[in-house]
């Protein structure tokens, strides 16, 4: 009997953890990924699979979870390993006299920016097909964070193996969301709709009792396959080993609970082992058979007001906005940036900008320095956000802390990378990349911040590389939620042809960035040392070395404002970043632009 047939007649039985399972094991002999034992020890890794077989799975998964390039680099390395575990898994389940089903378990990959991304989807496929060469049909993809890539390698699974079955399960914190935000009625909307995934479900980062209150409030909007695997409780560390507490009977009881709410499949996640599945074969002989799902609908759910955004509204009505970037202190006196943001504010611009730690060089914190102006002053502020220095945690709580002090407003940047020099001594985090922390930021929207939302924008690098692929990039933004783009700095006439190409190629509002260079050193500082910056030499030119202060200034009004005028055709407004805190330059600048684009 296939496993479509199985699932219309019983409540399934996958096996437990095999990480932890096997650590308990054979943490003596030294011995850290399971997944690397299937060559040397075959023997145990059959073991395990045999005890969960003997214990009552009806499911067991390869020992494959974390087999990709960050254990194996060589491809060639990597496809025996997996086949090896496979051979493992097929020899255990030989030995049964019942039906057993072997799934490929596939764990999640980390990538921190696209290119990693679409590496780690090629590496998916790869790993994908050599299951299948070697007879396997069955699919987990578990512990997953990332839907939209679930979702293409679901995609790409039943396009290839038409018979396929795909099981989808993602990890969540306590709070009912995971690592990108989703939160668990909407994950459930979104993966039901989806016909190339059969069973979906929850396992990993909590234990049974939190996933049966989470799972208690779900709704669904059709029938639908569930599969719920938590973990054993929550680990604790003790003599460098990851413990969970042995409560076999109080996780059935909360497991019972779950198949009450129509479960279709049920086993377990780390810290698990083959007594709790034993236990659970227990209850599945008083239930057999799913129970009904919960259903509902939830088309007619009626949207709160939105709260309304002055900038997003000027934006909106086609009206050119200023926006104007100062640079955070990197002293404990903030008198001069603080005078700034009022003589801004005095010159009305749209909303004042706040990057974070450029160069990745610390500076006060730009969340903490938007609240401090937005209080002091009354100024619209946009604090940059980068993915560089916090984890999920971090951002997560910055964002609750910035939207309880009305910041509406974030430019989110994957952010410059630590410098070299400094790499031995500080860690980049990046667990998101802006792509990724655009889509968080939306979930944050719809889940808790529904009718206060955070508005974002992104940073248009329109140099280098071809333009349907900074399109291409621009589109992805778009999706995740990004309203707007502040370019980098624009000099020349083939960058300005570029940014408007760019406009053209998808519809994007588009705030092209004007930075003022206020002496010689400083633009041939801009031609040589930054990257993706083109400063035409005719620009150059028209500084020297013996200029001063005001002969400079008044140069760089005049270049900043026929900039302004050749993008005034296409641009939605204007990101003017202030050099040196000179802010009475960027406001000459404004006072300049208001005349062409009246």
């Amino acid at each position: 009997m296939n496993i479509r047939e199985a699932l219309k007649q019983k409540i399934l039985l996958t096996d437990g953890a095999m990480g932890t399972w096997f650590e308990s094991l054979y943490c003596r002999e030294g011995r850290k990924y399971p997944e690397m034992e299937a060559v040397e020890h075959p023997e145990w890794i059959t073991d395990i699979h045999r005890q969960y077989i003997n214990a009552g799975a009806d499911i067991i998964r390869t020992n494959t979870f974390a087999l990709n390039h960050r254990l194996i680099e060589e491809k060639d390395k990597l496809k025996q390993a997996i086949i090896q575990n496979i051979l493992c898994a097929k020899k255990a389940a030989a030995e049964s006299e019942r039906e057993i089903y072997i799934a490929a378990s596939i764990g999640p990959m980390k990538y921190r920016n696209d290119e990693e991304e679409y590496r780690a989807e090629e590496e998916y496929k790869f790993i994908v097909d050599v299951f299948f060469e070697n007879g396997i049909d069955i699919f987990v993809l578990e512990t997953f964070f990332d839907v939209d890539m679930a979702k293409r390698m679901a995609a790409y699974i039943k396009k290839k193996y038409l018979n396929a079955f795909v099981i989808t399960q993602f990890a969540f914190y306590k709070t009912g969301y995971t690592r990108y935000g989703f939160p668990m009625q909407r994950l459930a909307d979104v993966l039901v709709a989806d016909k190339n995934i059969d069973v979906f479900g929850f396992n990993c980062g909590i234990g049974a009792a939190h996933m049966s209150e989470l799972f208690g409030k779900i709704s669904f909007s059709e029938e639908c396959m569930i599969s719920v695997l938590p973990n054993a409780g929550y680990q604790q560390e003790l003599t460098g080993r990851d413990m969970y507490f042995r409560g076999y009977g109080y996780y059935a009881k909360y497991m019972e609970r779950m198949i009450e709410q129509g479960v279709n499949i049920i086993g377990g996640c780390c810290g698990t082992s083959p007594e709790y599945i034993r236990e659970l074969q227990k209850l599945l002989k008083n239930n057999p058979k799913p129970r009904a799902k919960k259903i509902s609908s939830v088309k007619n759910q009626k949207k709160p007001d939105m709260e309304e955004n002055i900038f997003m509204q000027k934006l909106e009505r086609g009206e050119k906005v200023f926006v104007v970037e100062l640079d955070s202190p990197v002293q404990k006196n903030a008198d001069k940036f603080i005078e700034g943001a009022f003589r801004l504010r005095e010159n009305q611009v749209d909303m004042m900008t706040i990057s974070d730690s450029p160069m990745g060089k610390p500076r006060a914190d730009s969340f903490e320095m938007a609240v401090y102006v937005q209080n002091k002053t009354g100024l619209m502020v946009m604090p940059h956000i980068t993915c560089r220095d916090r984890n999920v945690i971090a951002l997560h709580s910055a964002f609750l802390g910035a939207h309880m002090n009305e910041i509406r407003n974030l430019l989110v940047i994957t952010g410059d990378p630590v410098a070299r020099e400094d790499r031995d001594t500080i860690t980049p985090v990046f667990d998101f990349y802006s792509v990724k922390l655009m889509q968080y930021i939306k979930n944050m929207n719809k889940e808790i911040f529904e009718g206060e939302p955070f508005y974002y924008g992104g940073a248009l690098n329109y140099a280098g590389g071809n333009l349907e692929a900074i399109a291409g990039k621009m589109r992805m933004k778009i999706e995740a939620g990004c309203s707007y783009f502040l370019t980098q700095p624009i000099y020349s006439v083939e960058d300005i042809e570029r940014v408007k190409k760019l406009k053209e190629m998808t519809g994007a509002k588009i705030l092209c960035g004007i930075l003022p260079l206020v002496s010689l050193k400083n633009a041939l500082f801009m031609k040589n040392e930054m990257p993706g910056i083109s400063v035409p030499e005719k620009i150059i030119e028209k500084y020297h070395a013996d200029m001063n202060r005001e002969e400079a200034e008044k140069t760089a009004v005049e270049i900043s404002v026929e900039i302004g005028k050749n993008v005034k055709d296409f641009a939605d407004g204007y990101y003017i970043m202030t050099p040196f805190q000179r802010v009475s330059l960027v406001n000459r600048i404004i006072y300049e632009l208001r005349k062409i684009i009246i």
